[in-house]
């Protein structure tokens, strides 16, 4: 179901009421129908059953359109809360002690796992790599939530579109919003929810605001195929592959660096480690890079690419972009422009900068 913007509950109640039918192409002889019910309470209940079996979603100032109302005060007046009435449709769900999910949150149905899984483990990883959690506060003292993964536009949309979305939506029962700045070159992905928020603070152990003391969650220390799952989400955000297929990378956190070192070791991953002052450089050899990409299954196409057109024509073209890559990959442009594009590029301090 699409969202409902804020102007439109400014409208004029013949506007209002006609947005079911017009805007969610909800069946009009049903809204008929529904609108004809001489009780308040069972038309209220209908409105929501529709919304229901068609979107599994209910929203309070759609359910009073569809029942011919102006306002969602008749929802309260009726049933005390919008609450009261979605929990006629919707067993209530458990959350782990110490979370208070918000009213939002409950309205959008989001689920935190009951337990550690590779997913969550992968997604963790992706965390520390290029996530962020934050709890703000707007003008009138309403706290804010929000988790946050902010990607390169140019060479990570197509992961962040085509696999963070999927892999978040399938854990928390929720659609992540997607924010794109040009001018920054970034992508964001980001949940506002204080649920997610606080399960990831207060059950995985991951800080709010700065991550210099961000630590791999002891869950997945157990389980050394959680463990791999959690640095392929590392490496796919935070590292990259060099020209001759090894994979390298920096972490500006050094208790993460030495737990990514333990399990590379332990999983016979050939590599070398340069600590400094307050971050670690890895440098993963071209055979332990190849199992990480082949077995461990990265998933980030910024470095399939790479590799893939490595393997195909035995070439390693820097200055080019992910889309670029998987065009020649496709057959939708030809290895030898490709070639130029880098050729171009490297002789262009502009060029450089803008992929890099």
């Amino acid at each position: 179901m699409i969202r409902i913007p804020k102007k439109w509950r400014e409208l004029s109640k013949e506007k209002k009421l006609q947005i079911p039918t017009k805007i969610f192409d909800i069946n009009e002889k049903e809204v008929e129908r529904i609108r004809k019910i001489a009780d308040t309470k069972n038309k209220l209940i209908e409105a929501a059953k529709l919304q229901y079996e068609t979107f599994q979603e209910i929203h309070s100032y759609l359910t009073t359109w569809i029942a011919g109302f102006s306002s969602d005060v008749i929802i309260r007046q009726n049933f005390g809360s919008t609450k009261n009435l979605i929990n006629l449709f919707f067993k209530p769900i458990k959350f782990p002690a110490g979370i208070t999910p918000s009213w939002a949150d409950t309205k959008r149905r989001i689920k935190i796992p009951e337990e550690m899984t590779e997913k969550l483990a992968e997604e963790t990883g992706v965390h520390i790599g290029d996530g962020n959690l934050s709890i703000s506060k707007d003008s009138g003292g309403f706290e804010g939530y929000r988790y946050e993964i902010t990607g390169d536009l140019i060479n990570e949309a197509i992961y962040h579109e085509e696999y963070l979305s999927k892999l978040i939506f399938s854990m928390y029962n929720l659609k992540p919003s997607i924010l794109k700045r040009e001018e920054k070159n970034s992508i964001d992905t980001y949940c506002k929810s204080k649920a997610i928020v606080q399960f990831k603070n207060k059950i995985l152990g991951l800080p709010i605001g700065s991550k210099k003391d961000i630590k791999i969650p002891l869950q997945i220390l157990k389980n050394n195929d959680f463990q791999k799952r959690c640095i392929i989400g590392i490496i796919d955000t935070d590292f990259h592959i060099t020209e001759n297929m090894s994979i390298s990378g920096k972490l500006n956190n050094l208790f993460v660096v030495k737990q990514m070192k333990k399990i590379l070791d332990k999983n016979n991953i050939p590599n070398k480690l340069s600590i400094y002052s307050d971050y670690g450089r890895f440098y993963i050899k071209k055979e332990g890079a190849i199992k990480i990409i082949q077995e461990w299954k990265l998933k980030n196409q910024k470095h399939l690419s790479k590799y893939y057109l490595f393997e195909e024509y035995h070439k390693f073209l820097p200055f080019t972009t992910t889309p670029e890559r998987l065009a020649v990959l496709s057959g939708k442009l030809n290895i030898k422009e490709l070639e130029e594009i880098s050729k171009k590029r490297r002789a262009s301090p502009g060029g450089i900068s803008a992929i890099f």
